[in-house]
């Protein structure tokens, strides 16, 4: 079974390599600014960052978002029918790209935390480490499906169900994992996770 302690490594290597190639950049560029490549376009990362950064909104894009639902309470079944589209579309791992949400309403960054925001519907592509900006802390034994494990500066996933409700020791997860995987549903063991700092989150909008 894959660990996650390697991850840090891999990320930091890619966020040289960005560095290296990539203009720098004082600020980031919206989806809506990019050149489209297809279903995917191209944005740009922040300088430094290993896997892009947050958007800025303006108040009009704002008020436009909360209109259409996004940042609103959503149900479990939602959340999981938007991170099965990616899944099924296989949309690929890239931190300076976005991609569309299922009823193309808003297109996401197109890693790990972009995913998770995209499940969530959030207004912006969160990062790892501002999710806990729209989410809490929960038990390990009470997630459920919808809810995210997430370590700050390192990785995130969507948590889809117990492999086995009694003992809940295994569970199914579904992730923008990297650029060599893409989207990936599997099997992660609890202690495993558990030991490499993640921790259980629940989205403060997630409704049953």
């Amino acid at each position: 079974m894959r660990r996650f302690t390697n991850r840090r490594i891999r990320m930091a290597v890619i966020a040289a390599a960005v560095a290296i190639t990539a203009p720098v950049m004082s600020a980031p560029v919206s989806a809506a600014a990019a050149t489209p490549t297809g279903d995917v376009v191209q944005v740009a990362a922040a300088d430094g960052a290993a896997e892009g950064a947050e958007e800025v909104l303006t108040v009009a894009e704002d008020a436009e978002l909360t209109a259409a639902g996004y940042g609103q309470p959503i149900k479990r079944d939602a959340v999981m029918t938007r991170a099965k589209d990616w899944y099924n579309r296989n949309v690929q791992y890239n931190d300076q790209a976005s991609a569309w949400d299922v009823n193309q309403g808003k297109r996401y960054r197109t890693d790990c935390s972009g995913f998770v925001s995209m499940a969530w519907k959030l207004k912006t592509s969160k990062v790892t480490w501002t999710l806990n900006d729209v989410s809490h802390v929960i038990n390990w034994n009470d997630l459920l499906r919808g809810d995210a494990i997430v370590h700050a500066h390192d990785h995130a996933v969507l948590f889809d169900k117990w492999v086995d409700p009694e003992t809940k020791a295994d569970f199914w997860v579904y992730e923008e994992s990297n650029p060599t995987n893409d989207m990936n549903h599997r099997k992660v063991h609890v202690v495993d996770i558990r030991n490499d700092g993640f921790k259980p989150y629940r989205y403060n909008g997630i409704r049953k």
